[in-house]
């Protein structure tokens, strides 16, 4: 059963997030938690504690923290494909791109019309296979072989008066 107060506070941080006010939307997800604490439940909402994680990480740089929390959100809703998407984002604020990339990919098949997590994939972007498959895309050669076998970037042409 929702906790009436909590869920409003839970809506009002996720319009607050929405529009670019993380700061006070990690206030009002951390109320949220609190009151549903308060209520005698014994374990938060995984939305509320997945936002909340999403918001420590990105507004107080605790990305640790961040992960953490939203980790302990998604075996209580695996099904929620938003949970995921917050997962991802957090472990982008820590660079682990390949991480961040399985979890938009549980997402998306979780919920294959999520704009969000395909907006997310395309910012991403495509990475081409390494030039030698059987060692790991970070070993110095695939490195190396990668950036000589890349194509050169055209600089976008100037008018010329």
């Amino acid at each position: 059963m929702l906790v009436p107060s909590a869920e409003e506070r839970f809506r009002r941080g996720l319009e607050a997030f929405q529009t670019g006010r993380q700061r006070e939307a990690l206030a009002l997800f951390e109320t949220a938690i609190e009151l549903e604490r308060r209520s005698g439940k014994k374990r938060p909402q995984a939305r509320y504690l997945s936002y909340y994680g999403l918001c420590l990480a990105l507004e107080e740089n605790r990305v640790r923290d961040g992960i953490e929390i939203c980790r302990q959100a998604l075996p209580l809703e695996s099904y929620n494909a938003d949970l995921h998407l917050n997962m991802a984002r957090a472990l982008l604020v820590a660079g682990r791109r390949r991480e961040a990339h399985e979890q938009l990919l549980r997402g998306a098949g979780l919920a294959p019309g999520h704009a969000e997590i395909y907006r997310a994939l395309h910012a991403m972007g495509l990475r081409r296979r390494p030039a030698i498959p059987f060692l790991r895309r970070d070993n110095p050669l695939n490195v190396l072989l990668g950036r000589l076998t890349r194509p050169e970037r055209v600089a976008p042409r100037t008018a010329i008066r």
